[in-house]
């Protein structure tokens, strides 16, 4: 008999694999990333009922190999399909981000406990009707900073000093902010405004009850956004393919 392993996981993106099956990326609680084989699921959906479907939360047991080659899923049983995802189309696009976010961050059989409580978190807080942009932001700040890339909004990475003025130079590459007083005169720059450090600030150290509490005005929204963004982006050496969704519901809501 196969050895069976047993966790509360989230389904965080599937494909196909060959003529019927199909393989899912799932993140768990005890073994961080797994990938199982759904054996006849593009023939039957009976067997595993929506189980499969991206952010379900669900008890996952899986059948192990015995030497080498793929996980197969033994059973599935639903958890949370959180409901609300699946009928706002700016919900569901958010969390396919986060979820190929995810994806893209961790590596196999490495779990990170924080991880599989932020994920919860963030599941929730769409399914409660929060905004899903800004949710969105505090769950990629706080990603950013449980993969080690946790940027310095304290201090200037030049003269060590607290952010002083209207705006900061932001180095993408050095993970921090220079301050205007050592800016040199011609170099390109990404100013970040003070509101929008301070805003960043709060959610990379803040607890997540408070987060909603948080007010940030459209301009601050969009600001910090484009940094996460560009910090993700800059770290996985990638855009990861949501984005192009992203923008495109960013375009229907401008119109």
């Amino acid at each position: 008999m196969p050895e069976i392993f047993k966790s509360p996981a989230f389904v965080i993106s599937g494909q196909d694999l060959g003529e019927s099956d199909r393989l899912i990326t799932f993140y768990s609680m005890a073994r961080g990333k797994v990938r199982g084989i759904a054996k006849g699921a593009k023939r039957s959906r009976r067997r595993f009922v929506n189980a499969l479907e991206p952010f379900t939360m669900l008890n996952l047991s899986l059948a192990l190999p015995r030497t080498t080659g793929l996980n197969r899923i033994d059973s599935t049983e639903i958890l949370d399909n959180f409901p609300l995802l699946r009928h706002k189309v700016e919900c569901y696009i958010m969390a396919s981000l986060c979820c190929e976010l995810v994806n893209l961050w961790t590596k196999e059989n490495d779990p990170q406990e924080d991880l599989f409580k932020l994920l919860r978190w963030y599941l929730n807080s769409l399914n409660d009707g929060f905004h899903p942009r800004k949710t969105t932001l505090f769950f990629k700040t706080l990603l950013l900073a449980l993969a080690g890339y946790a940027p310095d909004f304290d201090q200037c990475l030049l003269c060590k000093k607290p952010p002083m003025g209207d705006h900061v130079i932001f180095k993408l590459h050095a993970g921090g902010f220079i301050c205007s007083e050592c800016r040199k005169s011609g170099e390109k720059t990404h100013k970040i405004s003070l509101g929008t450090l301070k805003s960043l600030r709060h959610i990379q150290n803040g607890p997540l009850d408070n987060f909603h509490r948080l007010t940030m005005t459209d301009a601050v929204l969009e600001e910090a956004w484009s940094l996460m963004k560009s910090l993700h982006c800059h770290h996985l050496e990638r855009v990861p393919a949501s984005y192009v969704a992203v923008n495109g519901l960013k375009l229907e809501i401008g119109k």
